[in-house]
């Protein structure tokens, strides 16, 4: 059982319902790790501006977001994100489960244009140890035309599945 009292979408109010309502625009319903973040209104209302920040991204797309969701969640054995993102890859992005599969297998062959595959293999690679990363692997994203607030932005983007599948386990929130 949870160890959080969590506000449901239907009973939200301010800041809370705001967030929220960034999903049920969609007709999608609201997350459960979202829903855990209703015990503190100022944070989740910071959430709701990160979330806001990816959405509108110049240039990391959905299936990229996606996958680096998808992939960092399975390294932490997130099962709810693993699950979501799983979703959104074969519903919003039109992947074959073979295809995701294939992606988790090696970031590599994911079923993205070769620049984003490269972000993607470098976002799980920098999560998974730090200290492989280097400034060779930095040089040659920017030589694909990414820049750093594209770099750092896809690494916090992977970070924020550490951080949420923590606070989920913690919380208790999948039992």
């Amino acid at each position: 059982m949870p160890l959080l009292n969590v506000v449901a979408p239907e009973k939200a109010e301010g800041k809370v319902k705001e967030a929220y309502s960034i999903f049920e625009k969609m007709g999608v319903p609201v997350p459960l790790p979202l829903q855990m973040m209703s015990a503190s209104p100022e944070l989740i209302a910071i959430q709701a501006q990160i979330m806001m920040n990816y959405f509108k991204h110049p240039t990391l797309t959905l299936p990229l977001l996606a996958h680096i969701r998808y992939l960092v969640a399975s390294a932490e054995d997130y099962p709810f994100c693993i699950n979501f993102n799983r979703q959104l890859l074969e519903v919003f992005v039109g992947l074959k489960p073979e295809q995701i599969e294939a992606a988790k297998a090696d970031p590599a062959k994911a079923a993205l244009p070769e620049k984003d595959r490269a972000m993607l293999a470098f976002v799980v690679k920098a999560i998974q140890d730090p200290a492989l990363v280097d400034r060779k692997e930095v040089d040659s994203l920017r030589g694909m035309g990414w820049n750093d607030r594209d770099i750092f932005d896809a690494v916090y983007h992977g970070l924020g599945m550490v951080t949420a599948g923590m606070a989920f386990k913690i919380m208790k929130m999948g039992e």
